[in-house]
């Protein structure tokens, strides 16, 4: 197993575990995240901070992967992101109350590496669906 996939399996073992200290500890110390609904973040406690506001929100949230794409310095992982939102969900469109459904989300997460740690996260994944199984919006048709 490569090293950029044993950080990828670190950190996703974090979220599956629901341990935020375990997810985060594969990030440099400033690195760089980006995700949909979210602004851009640096630093390692602003992604920690994002990851305990899903945790709080989706308390059984689990990621698994589908496929991988390893180049030398970049790892990309297509997977599927589900849970079911009993918390407040907080973002900067406001907050989403607990709705007690079910959501199963396609994503895709870019990790750039350097030195043996994460330097940029980005995560890609389609809100209106995730919205839509909430209830929160209409659900969109088709894939």
């Amino acid at each position: 197993m490569s090293r950029l996939r044993e950080l990828v399996d670190r950190h996703y073992h974090g979220i599956n575990s629901h341990n935020m200290n375990i997810a985060v500890e594969v990030f440099h110390p400033d690195v760089e995240a980006a995700m949909p609904g979210a602004p851009p973040t640096r630093g390692v406690d602003a992604h920690r901070e994002y990851g305990d506001v899903l945790m709080s929100a989706i308390p059984d949230m689990t990621v698994a992967i589908k496929e991988v794409y390893e180049g030398p310095d970049t790892i990309i992982v297509e997977g599927t992101f589900s849970g079911t939102q009993t918390g407040t969900l907080t973002g900067p469109g406001g907050d989403i109350p607990a709705t007690g459904r079910r959501f199963e989300l396609d994503y895709c997460d870019v990790f750039k590496v350097r030195d043996g740690k994460v330097v940029a996260h980005r995560v890609y994944f389609d809100q209106l669906s995730l919205l839509g199984q909430l209830g929160v919006t209409p659900a969109p048709t088709g894939r």
